[in-house]
């Protein structure tokens, strides 16, 4: 039988506000939100957006899930378990990794302080980006919102507290958990007008990366 998760919910400046199992704190959040226009609280989350060294945005398809499913999302994206209410950045990191192993199955990441270590990295061609991936955290939002699809009822409004990671890899994606099923490569130019032209394909989490972060989508 599988333990039970639990989530710390967090006020928009990331303090925390209560503790839940998964299931019930996300209900709970769903329910208020379809009942008031918004969400209580921001559940912590971490992000990936990921490209190959062409420059091409790698995106997966979302299995057949509660929350957008068969959608296109960016390349990792997962809840932060953690003991600790006060989420250190730890928790944000630990979470990176399994996530990143477990979603798209790359167990090799290098994570920089910041763009100009990013660059220098790239710039040394001693990385083997078939094996491992370059990420740098790019941005961190406690109270990020973000319109969730369901099969069943009405979307509703999730508030999310995101730390965002950028990064490069080449390899194959293996989809190890389920959450996703499919990958494509897509340029930043043909992605910004398919999201404009048919949103219904893509979870939202695309259009708001692609909307921030769109001149951040490039190497070196």
């Amino acid at each position: 039988m599988a333990s039970l998760e639990y989530l710390h919910a967090t006020d928009r400046n990331g303090c925390h506000v209560k503790t839940a199992e998964r299931k019930a704190l996300l209900a709970e959040m769903r329910d208020y939100s379809r009942r008031y226009g918004d969400a209580p609280w921001a559940v912590p989350v971490v992000h990936v957006i990921l490209l190959d060294s062409s420059g091409m945005i790698r995106l997966v398809q979302r299995g057949d899930k509660e929350e957008n499913p068969f959608m296109w999302d960016k390349a990792v994206g997962g809840h932060v378990v953690w003991e600790d209410p006060a989420l250190p950045r730890e928790a944000f990191v630990a979470n990176l990794r399994k996530e990143v192993a477990e979603e798209v199955g790359i167990e090799d990441l290098l994570l920089v302080a910041d763009g100009f270590a990013f660059r220098q990295q790239l710039l040394s061609g001693c990385l083997d980006l078939q094996k491992t991936a370059l990420l740098q955290l790019i941005d961190v939002d406690p109270w990020q919102a973000g319109i969730s699809r369901v099969r069943q009822g009405e979307p509703w409004l999730k508030r999310q507290y995101v730390a965002t990671y950028f990064g490069i890899h080449d390899g194959p994606f293996r989809f190890l958990d389920g959450e996703a099923q499919a990958e494509r490569r897509i340029s930043k130019r043909d992605l910004m007008m398919d999201v404009l032209e048919q949103p219904w394909l893509y979870a939202d989490g695309v259009r708001i990366f692609m909307q921030r972060y769109y001149h951040l989508l490039r190497l070196g």
